[in-house]
């Protein structure tokens, strides 16, 4: 088997870093330098099978780590579908029942949701928090975590400029249910939103 090429890093191969954390200061810099200097003097001949087998050549390896790679991805990839779908149905089931509920019908009078029905503006706070997503940056975490939560207790929050965005939408004669069908039919990606109250 051939040995690997001392004049490279041989652990990039398989898209590694010499250190996970980068250094605080010049003591543990230096510390990090010494054991990356080591390593790329003694590059491995070769890697144990691990059953028992024969060794196993960098090209065996490193063919290995694409293959996990890749399965990685395709799970990833399914995992996200699977969720994603999830999100579409829960969205539609809770803007049904905004709309279809006692007090749907009942005009809100004050605050920025002023003027838009209660069952519309939860059911524009679920399509809005779903397909127009703000707050994964602290301190938006915090006021989106807060917010979903109002939203699931029954109360319709006032953030992210949502009112606003809704408000804007209903004038151009756009309604929740039309809104999600065409965000749908564009394959627009869904935002993940927790289906269960989370800690603010």
């Amino acid at each position: 088997m051939s040995r690997f090429d001392a004049d490279s890093d041989w652990w990039e191969k398989f898209g590694l870093r010499a250190d996970a954390s980068k250094p605080t200061g010049p003591y543990e810099h230096r510390l990090a330098r010494a054991a990356h200097d080591v390593l790329r003097a003694h590059p491995p001949t070769a890697f144990a099978s691990g059953d028992g087998a024969a060794p196993l050549s960098l090209e065996d390896v490193v063919a290995l780590v694409d293959a996990a790679a890749a399965e990685a991805k395709r799970e990833h990839e399914s995992e996200w579908e699977r969720d994603a779908e999830e999100q579409r149905r829960v969205g539609w089931e809770k803007i049904e029942d905004s709309l279809a509920g006692p007090d749907a019908d009942d005009q809100i009078s004050i605050g920025r949701w002023a003027g838009i029905s209660r069952g519309e503006a939860i059911a524009w706070c679920w399509n809005l928090f779903q397909y127009e997503p703000h707050g994964f940056v602290h301190p938006g975490t915090e006021v989106r975590a807060r917010a979903l939560n109002s939203l699931r207790a029954g109360d319709i929050p006032e953030v992210f400029g949502y009112p606003e965005r809704a408000r804007e939408l209903k004038e151009r004669g756009v309604m929740p249910r039309e809104y999600r069908r065409y965000r749908e039919a564009l394959g627009s990606k869904i935002a993940p939103v927790p289906l269960a109250p989370t800690g603010e």
